[in-house]
């Protein structure tokens, strides 16, 4: 059962602050050249922290590897009842190098905390050093791209 983890979070979303979008990918450009604009990782802290602090949610990451895959699982853990929501995802293979891993990681820390938390998605394609390809698409017609070149401030 997870009614207390749900409502804790629903009761923190209240008091959510403005999600801000500091992080700025240059592989996808408005029409106009812009760079595109999205939320990194301490935009999202910096929204949803204290609330989730409030409400006893802790927020936890763990990497793990089992037969010959790299996995990211994202806890979401009400603290006085011990509840859970959690979500898993493939960062890698045995043959992944490092930096693939770490951009995975990155990647879906940001990814899984903003759709667990229903927060703002951004179109977004920063894990694509993990998958390889590399193209400079606008996105206003978005497609995948597979190629990290963005900045935070």
């Amino acid at each position: 059962m997870n009614d207390k983890i749900l409502q804790a979070i629903e009761v923190a979303r209240k008091d959510f602050k403005e999600l801000k979008k500091s992080g700025e990918n240059n592989f996808f450009k408005s029409k106009a050249g812009e760079p595109h604009r999205f939320s990194t990782l301490d935009d999202i802290a910096n929204s949803c922290k204290e609330a989730l602090d409030q409400q006893q949610v802790s927020i936890s990451y763990i990497c793990e590897y089992n037969e010959g895959l790299n996995f990211l699982r994202t806890i979401l853990t009400h603290i006085p009842s011990g509840q859970y929501l959690s979500s898993t995802s493939v960062i890698g293979n045995q043959n992944s190098r490092p930096q693939e891993v770490g951009s995975g990681i990155t990647y879906f820390r940001r990814y899984h905390i903003q759709a667990m938390l229903n927060l703002e998605a951004d179109f977004e394609d920063d894990g694509n050093q993990a998958s390889g390809n590399n193209t400079n698409e606008v996105y206003s017609n978005p497609k995948r791209n597979n190629a990290s070149n963005y900045n935070s401030r």
